[in-house]
C-alpha cells in the first residue's frame, strides 16, 4: 500500500492502473511501478496504525496520517458502532408509549 503526498499533504492512497508520470507520459499499471519510480513520483509506503477493537461493537475510523520521510502511517482510533434503529424498532417503541399513556 502506498500513500500519495503533496505539499506535505496525502492526497490520494490508493494506486491506480493507469496514471501520468510527473514528466507527462501516460503509463498503464501505474500500480505495478517499481518502489523507486513510486518514490520519485510523491508515494511513500502507507502503513495501518490501528488499535486492537471488537469487530461486532466498534469500527476503525481513519484519525490522521503521520508522514515521515520514508513512510505514512495511517492512525485509526475505535469506535463504538452507532446503531440505527430499524422501522420496527421504533414502531414498539411507539406502541410502548401509546401502551403507558393509555393504561
Amino acid at each position: 500500500m502506498y500513500a500519495k503526498v503533496e505539499n506535505g499533504i496525502v492526497t490520494q492512497t490508493s494506486l491506480s492502473t493507469s496514471g501520468t508520470l510527473s514528466d507527462g507520459r501516460s503509463v498503464s499499471n501505474y500500480n505495478l511501478l517499481p518502489e523507486s519510480t513510486l518514490l520519485e513520483e510523491g508515494w511513500l509506503p502507507l502503513e495501518l496504525n490501528e488499535p486492537e477493537y471488537n469487530p461486532a461493537t466498534q469500527e476503525l475510523q481513519l484519525v490522521d496520517y503521520t508522514i515521515e520521510a520514508n513512510r505514512v502511517i495511517a492512525n485509526y482510533e475505535a469506535v463504538a458502532i452507532v446503531a440505527i434503529p430499524t422501522l420496527d424498532d421504533r414502531v414498539t417503541a411507539v406502541e410502548d408509549v401509546l401502551m403507558d399513556i393509555l393504561i
